[in-house]
């Protein structure tokens, strides 16, 4: 499964490297990306995901540095000295030198742990490292997707604000067109055709502001996904593409809470203290182990009178001698350094139960948080419900706005703050989606629902 998902990423990855070479050659053409598009080049392309899978492997090497310490250790040794100046022994009151050129030794030398309890708690503290390691990439993977769909959103949000309030513009144009056509006919005051153009004025710098915005928001998504700052985006959805995903949610399950990235890296650190705790405790425990060593040796003697004979020349000799190949087994019993080793299972007991209460009272906080955001959810969806009917009910009324206007029963006033109403009912439309979407993206990410799903929130009823 893991091999499929690779190579569907892989397939992705691919398309979307060769759309965004031929947008960066035609600067005209900008790159269109989906929501799940900006999701796979973010955890493709982020620094921070790059450098937490680099951690897994860095801890993988780790635990496989532990499991070697099980298998013989074998070392090699080899020594030579030259005598710089010739050795000198007293005999009879005489001071002889000795012919002694060199010594030379080699040896080879052999140990095997037979019982030693700390080894294997090391190994299994190595193996809640890579654990740990493998959290904290998920839980990398988990925070970029909540910022990637909030960064996505913040656009789309932005760029319908953007196309209502060129509607609104539009109409306050109209209005305007109203207006003068009507004092040119001498049917109303200056005032309505000045307070028209006001309002149109008015809007401009709006308009200004949230196209301005639009653009900030693409530069924070190209950040994030690791898109060149200088290669132009354009998300291909809008808000109304994501109303159908708008329902209203049940009660949380607090067993949901249990894939929470952050209590699940408490739960892994208690363990790990859990495992330090028997690893000091082993320590006290004498440990045993085989050991074999081999030796070869020589010594190198120069040519000269034996001192032992003035009369006799000797030949230089080489000597070489094994002293031959010696094992056994080794038994360390600590004895004094069971008082170091008790302290130190103190100090791990009291973190321990730090952590249990830093535990609960993380799990506390993130109930509330889940709680609320589910509450934010369903009050989205009021808000999407009655700002749809707002919408209608104002469009309604501008029409009638309008009618009276031109029949000269309404006020340039009333006309105006109809078409203010059908703006900020939009608005408030779009608004709305964007907070539930929003919640919605911070309750998967407390509830830990894993980025590669791309999935509703199915577990909650």
């Amino acid at each position: 499964m893991k091999l499929l998902k690779w190579i569907k990423t892989g397939i992705v990855g691919a398309a979307i490297l060769i759309s965004t070479t031929a947008a960066a050659q035609d600067g005209t053409r900008p790159l269109h990306i989906t929501l799940d598009d900006a999701v796979r080049i973010a955890l493709g392309d982020n620094p921070t995901i790059k450098v937490a899978d680099m951690e897994i492997r860095r801890v993988d090497y780790s635990k496989k540095s532990a499991w070697y310490a099980l298998i013989p250790n074998v070392e090699g040794t080899a020594q030579y000295a030259k005598y710089l100046k010739p050795a000198t022994m007293s005999l009879a009151g005489m001071l002889i030198e000795l012919p002694t050129d060199f010594n030379a030794t080699a040896g080879l030398s052999a140990s095997l742990p037979l019982f030693a309890p700390a080894l294997w708690h090391n190994i299994k503290l190595t193996t809640l490292e890579m654990q740990s390691a493998v959290e904290k990439a998920r839980a990398s993977r988990i925070t970029l997707r909540n910022e990637v769909e909030k960064a996505y959103y913040n656009i789309l949000v932005a760029q319908d604000s953007y196309k209502t309030l060129q509607d609104g513009y539009a109409l306050a144009k109209q209005n305007m067109e109203t207006a003068k056509k009507a004092y040119d006919l001498g049917l109303v005051a200056a005032y309505d055709y000045l307070s028209a153009e006001v309002q149109v004025k008015n809007l401009e710098p709006t308009l200004l502001q949230t196209e301005n915005g639009i653009e900030q928001a693409k530069m924070y998504l190209k950040v994030l996904i690791g898109i060149d700052a200088v290669l132009a985006i354009e998300v291909t959805n809008t808000l109304a593409d994501f109303e159908a995903n708008i329902v209203t949610m049940g009660s949380l399950d607090e067993l949901l809470l249990e894939n929470n990235s952050d209590l699940r890296q408490l739960d892994i650190q208690k363990k790990q203290l859990d495992r330090s705790l028997l690893l000091q405790r082993s320590q006290r425990i004498p440990t045993f182990a085989a050991f074999a060593n081999y030796t070869y040796a020589g010594t190198g003697n120069k040519a000269g009178y034996s001192f032992m004979d003035p009369t006799q020349w000797n030949p230089a000799t080489t000597s070489w001698f094994s002293q031959g190949l010696i094992g056994g087994f080794q038994l360390n019993v600590p004895i004094t350094s069971i008082f170091t080793l008790s302290a130190k299972e103190k100090q791990l007991k009291i973190q321990r139960t730090a952590l249990g209460i830093q535990r609960g009272y993380a799990r506390d906080g993130l109930r509330v948080q889940a709680v609320s955001a589910l509450n934010n959810m369903n009050k989205a969806v009021q808000q999407v419900d009655a700002a749809k009917q707002s919408v209608e009910l104002s469009d309604t009324a501008y029409s009638i706005a309008s009618k009276r206007y031109e029949n000269g029963m309404g006020t340039i006033l009333e006309l105006q703050n109809a078409a203010l109403a059908v703006t900020q009912a939009k608005l408030s439309y779009h608004q709305a989606i964007s907070d539930y979407l929003s919640s919605k993206a911070d309750l998967e990410k407390l509830l830990g629902v894993e980025p590669t799903e791309l999935r509703e929130i199915e577990t909650i009823n």
